[in-house]
């Protein structure tokens, strides 16, 4: 699994949409979209957004299934 793929298992077990958790983060979904399908990757600022707003360390964001 991905980091893109893992970013997106966690979005969707909150039930949340790319917009949703865009607007919440103040990330274009257009960006979310990149970091999910891999083509881009979330600075360490980004990563430490996702995992804060998930309730999740850093590291539990990384762990690759």
């Amino acid at each position: 699994m991905t980091l893109g793929e893992r970013l997106r298992e966690i979005r969707k077990e909150k039930d949340l949409t790319k917009q949703e958790l865009g607007n919440t983060l103040n990330i274009p979904k257009d960006r979310i979209k990149l970091y999910e399908s891999g083509e881009e990757i979330p600075s360490e600022f980004y990563l430490t957004a996702f995992a804060k707003h998930f309730n999740i360390s850093v590291d539990e964001l990384l762990i690759l299934k």
